[in-house]
C-alpha cells in the first residue's frame, strides 16, 4: 500500500507539533528499551461508513450486508500492508451474544512472525461470497489430496450429510498431531455412535446455517476410557509434523475434525481448535499444497491460531452500529506510528470513517469505542506479569487522575457504562483494593495467578462483570480459562480518535506512564472523590486542570507532553455551543461561555420487552458548562463563589465557583433534554430551550441572555443526521442565539440553592419539583 491519501479533516497537529510527538516518543521509546520492559501494544479501533449515516447497522444494529463488504475491503487493504506475501484471509465466527441467533463474522487475517509464509498462494484464497462453481466432487478430490499428504487412509474422511439429504455437504477428518517414538506426527481414528461406526452410518449434521464444522453431531460420539491429546508447548519452535507412520489411534479418542464441504458454490475449510501454532501452520501448509497441486480457490474458516506463538495477526468484527478492528500488537513507537497511520488511511480508501454527526450537529466519535491494549511478546513476558506493581501503579494513577477516564470517553459514561472507573461502580472497592495493594508491592515476585485472584473481584461493574471496567484485566491471566491468558491490560475508557495524529497522543500518554513506572512505581494512595467525581470532574474546565496535573507529573519524569497536543480532544469532547459579551456600567467586559459537560447516563430496571427483558439506558439528561470571564468583583479565592455578577438559566441561579483566575467562574447545569419511554422520574417534562440571563447585581440589572434549544428552535426534531461538516455546524450555531434581556428592569436574583453532594450543579429537575 502507498501511503498518499489524506483523511478529509485537517491535520489536528501542526508540523512543528507533530514532529515533537514524534521525538518524544522515541525518548520514551530509547527509556523502554534501556530498561528492557518490552512492552506490546494493541488495541481495537472502530469505524463506520463515511456515506451511509441513517441505516440501523451504522446505528444500533451489529450486523448488516454493507458492513459485512467494507469489512472485507478493509481485510484485503490492511493484508496488502501488513501480510502482502504468506498471508492468510481467514473468515471465523466471533462473539455470541444473548439474544442473538447465531456469532457474529469475524474476518481475520494472519502470517508468521518469522516471515515464513503461512499461505504461500495467494491467488487461492477465494474472494468471500464469490461462486467459483465447485462442486462436491472437488471437495472430495481436495480431501484426497490432503490425506495422502498427511499419509492418512482416504477410511478415515467421513462424507457428512444435511438432515433428510442425499447428497453430502462436504467431508469430515477426525485430525490431530501424536507423539512418537520418531516425534509428532499425524493421526487420525474412526467414530462409534451407540447406531455404529460413522462410514457405514450417515454422518447427520445438527440442523443450522453455520459451517460444517460447527455443526458436527459430537454429542452422539461415545467417550473413550482416554483421550489423544495435542502435545503440549507445541509452538512454531518445534519440528515439523511427520506424516501419519503407526496405527490409527483408537476410535473416538481424537474429538477434534477437519473438514471440507461446498457452500455457496465455493470450497470452505474448516480449522479445528488446535492448541499449538505448529499443529495450525502444518495442517494449513497442507492444505495449500493440495489446493495449489488441484487448483483449487478455497475460503480459510473455523479457529484462527493459538496466540502468542509465532503466529500474527487482525481481525475484523462487527458491533453495533460500527465495524472493530481489533489491530495485531506492535513492539515499538515507530511501528506504532506506521500502523496507525496505514489503519486510518486504508479505512478512508475502503468508505468508512472515525467519526459521525449527531442530529443537533455535535460531532462525535464512532460511538464504539477504541480500546487500548498492553502485554509482551508472550504471557510470560508480559511486563504486567514480570512486575505486577506496573499493574497497581496505572490502577492507582488512572483513579487519582478522573481526566484520564473522562476526557477521552464517549458518551456513555459512569456506574453501568461500558467502561466504569473503579470508584464508579462499588463503595467499598476502594478499601477493598488497598487491602489487595498490600500484595502487590514493588519489586514483588508475585504468581501470575494471584495477580489475577487479587484483582478479577474488584475490576469489575455494580453487576460483577470483569469485562466492563475501565481498567480490564480479564485477558491478563485468568485461573479458569488457559486460552483467555495473554499477559495484557486492556484500557476501555477510549473513545475512537478523529484523527491518526490523535490516537498516537493516547498511545504515547499510556507508553510514557509505563516507562515511568516501570523506573518508579506510583504508591500514592486512593483517593475518595466521592461526589465530587460527578460534579467537579464532568465539567471541562476541571478535566482540563486534572490534564495539566499529569501533564506536569510526566515533565517531572522527562517527558515532555505538549498540551496543545490535548485540545482536539476537549474540542471533540466539550464543544462550545456559543459566547455572549457583555459590557457592564462599570468595570471591563464579561464574557459568558456555554460548553457541553459529561452527563453519566444510568441503566435502568428490567422491563419485559417481547419475549424477553430488557435495561433500558436513561439518555434523557445533558449538562452544560457555565463560564464567566472577565466577572470582576471579587476574590479569585478557589472556594469563593460569585458575588456580583448573577447567572440564571430558567429562572435559577447557577453556582458559580472561582476558578482561582480573578473574575473567572464555572458551574454546571443538568436538565432534561428530552423525554423518552423510559426514564428517571417520568413527571418531569424537558427543561428545553434553556434560558440564561446574566445580572449584575451591583446594578440589580440583567446585562444580557442567551437562549440555548436542545433541537431545532422551532421546537421540532431534526429528521435526518448532517451530512457535512458545515451543516452540522448551521445547527449547532441556529440553536444558540444571544436575546435581549427579557426583563431589563432592577430585579432581585433569587439564591442559590445547591446540592451539598453537587456543589457547583444546578439540578433544573430538583427544581422543578
Amino acid at each position: 500500500m502507498v501511503l498518499t491519501a489524506d483523511l478529509h479533516q485537517a491535520h489536528p497537529l501542526h508540523t512543528k507539533q507533530w514532529h515533537s510527538l514524534l521525538e518524544l516518543g522515541d525518548q520514551v521509546e530509547q527509556q523502554l528499551q534501556a530498561q528492557g520492559v518490552g512492552l506490546m501494544m494493541g488495541g481495537e479501533p472502530t469505524f463506520v461508513s463515511a456515506s451511509d449515516f441513517d441505516s440501523p447497522q451504522w446505528q444500533i444494529a451489529a450486523l448488516g450486508e454493507d458492513k459485512r463488504q467494507l469489512a472485507d475491503g478493509l481485510l484485503h487493504a490492511l493484508q496488502e500492508h501488513f501480510a502482502p506475501q504468506g498471508g492468510l484471509r481467514h473468515y471465523g465466527q466471533g462473539k455470541w451474544y444473548p439474544g442473538e441467533a447465531l456469532p457474529r463474522w469475524a474476518l481475520g487475517c494472519f502470517w508468521r512472525v518469522d516471515g515464513q509464509p503461512l499461505w504461500p498462494h495467494p491467488h487461492l484464497l477465494a474472494p468471500d461470497g464469490k461462486d467459483c462453481g465447485q462442486t462436491l466432487a472437488d471437495a472430495e478430490q481436495l480431501m484426497v489430496g490432503i490425506l495422502e499428504r498427511l499419509g492418512l487412509s482416504v477410511d478415515y474422511s467421513l462424507p457428512a450429510f444435511e438432515v433428510g439429504a442425499e447428497e453430502a455437504t462436504g467431508y469430515v477428518l477426525p485430525l490431530l498431531p501424536v507423539v512418537t517414538s520418531i516425534g509428532a506426527e499425524w493421526q487420525s481414528c474412526y467414530w462409534q455412535t451407540t447406531g455404529g461406526r460413522y462410514g457405514k452410518v450417515k454422518l447427520q449434521l445438527i440442523e443450522g446455517t453455520s459451517p460444517m464444522g460447527l455443526r458436527l453431531p459430537l454429542d452422539t460420539v461415545e467417550d473413550p476410557e482416554t483421550w489423544v491429546e495435542e502435545p503440549e508447548e507445541f509452538s512454531l519452535a518445534a519440528a515439523a509434523i511427520a506424516p501419519a507412520t503407526a496405527a490409527r489411534c483408537a476410535d473416538n479418542t481424537i474429538q477434534v475434525a477437519f473438514g471440507i464441504e461446498v457452500r455457496q458454490g465455493t470450497l470452505h475449510v474448516f480449522l479445528p481448535p488446535f492448541t499449538g501454532a505448529r499443529s495450525f501452520a502444518d495442517l494449513l501448509g497442507a492444505i495449500a499444497a493440495t489446493a495449489e497441486q488441484c487448483q483449487q480457490p478455497v475460503v480459510i474458516e473455523g479457529y484462527t491460531p493459538p496466540g502468542n506463538q509465532g503466529i500474527q495477526g487482525f481481525q475484523i468484527t462487527p458491533d453495533p452500529g460500527v465495524i472493530e478492528v481489533n489491530i495485531h500488537p506492535v513492539a515499538t513507537w515507530a511501528d506504532l506510528v506506521t500502523q496507525t497511520q496505514v489503519l486510518y488511511i486504508a479505512a478512508q480508501k475502503c468508505g468508512l470513517t472515525p467519526e459521525k454527526y449527531a442530529k443537533d450537529g455535535r460531532r462525535l466519535s464512532t460511538g464504539g469505542g477504541a480500546h487500548i491494549t498492553i502485554g509482551g511478546t508472550t504471557v510470560e513476558n508480559s511486563p504486567l506479569l514480570r512486575r505486577p506493581d506496573l499493574l497497581r501503579s496505572l490502577i492507582t494513577y488512572w483513579q487519582n487522575h478522573p481526566s484520564l477516564t473522562y476526557l477521552f470517553s464517549g458518551l456513555f459514561v459512569g456506574a453501568t457504562s461500558q467502561a466504569p472507573r473503579i470508584d464508579e461502580a462499588r463503595h467499598e472497592s476502594l478499601y477493598e483494593l488497598e487491602i489487595a495493594f498490600q500484595t502487590l508491592q514493588p519489586q514483588a515476585e508475585i504468581l501470575p495467578e494471584l495477580v489475577d485472584r487479587l484483582l478479577r473481584n474488584l475490576l469489575i461493574d455494580v453487576t460483577g462483570n470483569t469485562h466492563r471496567a475501565a481498567l480490564c484485566i480479564d485477558k491478563l491471566f485468568p485461573v479458569e480459562n488457559p486460552r483467555g491468558r495473554l499477559g495484557l491490560l486492556e484500557f476501555r475508557a477510549f473513545a475512537m480518535p478523529t484523527h491518526a495524529q490523535l490516537r498516537l497522543v493516547q498511545l504515547l500518554l499510556i507508553r510514557a506512564c509505563v516507562a515511568w513506572f516501570w523506573q518508579q512505581p506510583y504508591t500514592h494512595p486512593l483517593i475518595r472523590w466521592g461526589t465530587t467525581l460527578h460534579d467537579r470532574f464532568l465539567l471541562p474546565h476541571y478535566i482540563e486542570q486534572d490534564l495539566q496535573a499529569v501533564l506536569r507529573d510526566l515533565a517531572s519524569a522527562g517527558f515532555a507532553f505538549d498540551p496543545n497536543w490535548f485540545q482536539p480532544f476537549f474540542d471533540l469532547r466539550f464543544p462550545c455551543f456559543g459566547t455572549l459579551t457583555v459590557n457592564p456600567q462599570v468595570g471591563v467586559p464579561v464574557q459568558f461561555e456555554l460548553r457541553h459537560a459529561i452527563e453519566p447516563w444510568p441503566v435502568l430496571g428490567e422491563e419485559v420487552t417481547g419475549s424477553s427483558t430488557a435495561r433500558a439506558v436513561d439518555s434523557s439528561m445533558e449538562r452544560l458548562q457555565v463560564k464567566l470571564s472577565g466577572a470582576m468583583g471579587h476574590s479569585a479565592n478557589t472556594d469563593q463563589f460569585a458575588a456580583r455578577y448573577g447567572l440564571l438559566c430558567n429562572g435559577q441561579r447557577i453556582p458559580l465557583k472561582s476558578t482561582g483566575t480573578p473574575g473567572e467562574y464555572v458551574g454546571g447545569v443538568r436538565f432534561r433534554a428530552r423525554q423518552l419511554a423510559s426514564v428517571l422520574h417520568p413527571a418531569i417534562d424537558p427543561h428545553s430551550p434553556l434560558w440564561f440571563e446574566l445580572f449584575d447585581t451591583w446594578s440589580g440589572q440583567c446585562l444580557g441572555a442567551a437562549c440555548y434549544h436542545v433541537t431545532r428552535p422551532d421546537g421540532t426534531d431534526y429528521q435526518d443526521l448532517p451530512s457535512t461538516a458545515e451543516m452540522a455546524a448551521a445547527r449547532i450555531q441556529e440553536r444558540f442565539r444571544v436575546e435581549p434581556p427579557p426583563d431589563p428592569h432592577q430585579r432581585n436574583l433569587p439564591p442559590v440553592i445547591s446540592s451539598p453532594e453537587y456543589p457547583l450543579t444546578l439540578d433544573l429537575r430538583r427544581q422543578a419539583l
